[in-house]
């Protein structure tokens, strides 16, 4: 469905004046380290007296002695800006797990699934296409009926596939894509991943062909803040789910890591674990909320990049075979309808599989309605800022309940700071939005109440 295909540009990436692009801004500043002279004076210096190959030769030799051993400062000093049009949702929630990669993206809370789906070459040359490209094909025809009858299209959309497209803006430095390069070298990704990974760098490579080759997971991997990973075995976190016995709601968890988690994560450098490590601070346990919810909402959650993340991977979710169902359709007449969809979706993930389509290549037919688990670290200031953006009613209702859970564990445990965790129009008595719903005023009303 849909005929528009995958479409990655290099629109923007730093530049000075002259011959000075992304390798010599990120080359010269190394260089400033070690010199009386500011970085522009040394740029400036070289080109006045060097050629264009000298130049480039000197910048090859500042990394070979820099990046190459683990110094990741040096590639932070450029920035590459990319638009990326009609990859699958699924790349998306991919590229957007680094939690120092910037994004904007299309939101299908408010834009129509227009542009269709597209499914790997696996899938479309075996003898599982026809049911497929039935099965998906009435998912967004279930997608529209429910839009078409007055359901929220933020609703609606939990039924379409992973393999759904969209478009994306995405920023960032050579050190945080060069590791998202290195995590899609991976043989679990799914190939509609790494294609859009592989045409990224390629126009990287282009106009900085020495940027990128230093990424090396023995000298790098400690030089990144670990990233949730999609599609890696994160065993840790599994066994805290299911100590916790697999919970509906929110929950509020310490953990004592392992001495094999560490191991896990330390030694054999496996990011899944590494990630956990987020969650432990001042040497105690690992810490945070355990929460349940959409890979939808989580698409959201993960790009609050204040928020540490460590997740239940697709694949294990994909076992459980639950789904979300958001409440208007829960409501609705059209609930039978929405569940039997969702199975059928389950149902064909685990046929493709049988079928010897790789579990990597089938993941995509599953809706946005899966249930996974995310880890969430909040600190003070999340309390504050992310909980004051998430309890508002412009936010999704989804991630909108999850943070009015939080927010009442964060009251509960630490009253002081508690005060604070309510929409921001409550903390400063007005409301930032164009148009106040009443819901900051109504609270305010009830708090004073509360108080005498």
């Amino acid at each position: 469905m849909g005929v528009n295909q995958l479409d990655v540009k290099l629109i923007a990436y730093t530049r000075g004046d002259k011959e000075v692009g992304p390798e010599e801004i990120c080359a010269f500043s190394a260089m400033g380290c070690h010199s009386e002279e500011s970085s522009i004076n040394l740029i400036t210096e070289f080109l006045n007296t060097k050629n264009k190959e000298e130049i480039k030769e000197t910048c090859k030799a500042v990394f070979d002695k820099s990046a190459a051993i683990g110094h990741g400062s040096v590639l932070d000093q450029a920035y590459f800006t990319f638009s990326i049009e009609n990859l699958p949702r699924l790349a998306t929630l991919f590229i957007c797990t680094p939690e120092y990669l910037s994004h904007l993206q299309q939101s299908m809370r408010f834009v129509s699934a227009k542009k269709g789906y597209s499914v790997p070459e696996s899938i479309t040359n075996s003898n599982m296409n026809n049911k497929t490209e039935k099965i998906l094909n009435d998912s967004f025809e279930v997608y529209e009926k429910l839009v078409e009858n007055g359901l929220p299209i933020e609703d609606a959309r939990y039924l379409l596939p992973l393999y759904s497209k969209t478009n994306i803006q995405t920023v960032g430095n050579p050190r945080e894509l060069g590791h998202l390069f290195y995590m899609a070298d991976n043989h679990k990704i799914p190939f509609s991943v790494k294609e859009v990974m592989n045409q990224m760098k390629e126009q990287t490579d282009k106009v900085a062909p020495n940027l990128f080759k230093y990424w090396k997971k023995d000298i790098n991997y400690f030089a990144t803040y670990p990233s949730a990973q999609l599609f890696m075995e994160n065993k840790t976190l599994d066994e805290i789910i299911k100590q916790n016995n697999y919970p509906e709601s929110v929950s509020y968890i310490d953990y004592e890591i392992s001495t094999e988690s560490f191991k896990r994560a330390i030694l054999e450098k496996t990011e899944a674990e590494y990630a956990n490590l987020k969650n432990i601070h001042n040497l105690g346990k690992m810490e945070g909320f355990l929460i349940p919810m959409s890979v939808a909402c989580f698409h959201q959650a993960i790009r609050q990049r204040t928020w540490n993340h460590t997740i239940q991977n697709f694949y294990s979710a994909a076992e459980r075979k639950k789904f979300i169902v958001p409440p208007s359709i829960k409501n609705s007449e059209y609930i039978e309808m929405y569940k039997n969809q969702n199975e059928e979706m389950f149902s064909l993930y685990e046929e493709l599989i049988e079928e010897g389509i790789p579990r990597e290549e089938a993941i995509g037919v599953l809706p946005h309605s899966m249930e996974i688990y995310d880890f969430i670290h909040i600190n003070g200031f999340n309390a504050v800022h992310s909980i004051g953006k998430r309890t508002c009613t412009k936010a999704q209702w989804e991630i909108r309940k999850i943070a009015n859970d939080i927010a009442e564990i964060i009251r509960e445990k630490n009253p002081n700071l508690g005060m604070y965790a309510y929409p921001q129009g409550v903390i400063y008595k007005k409301c930032p939005e164009e148009e106040p719903c009443g819901l900051c005023s109504n609270i305010l009303k009830r708090i004073e109440n509360e108080r005498r």
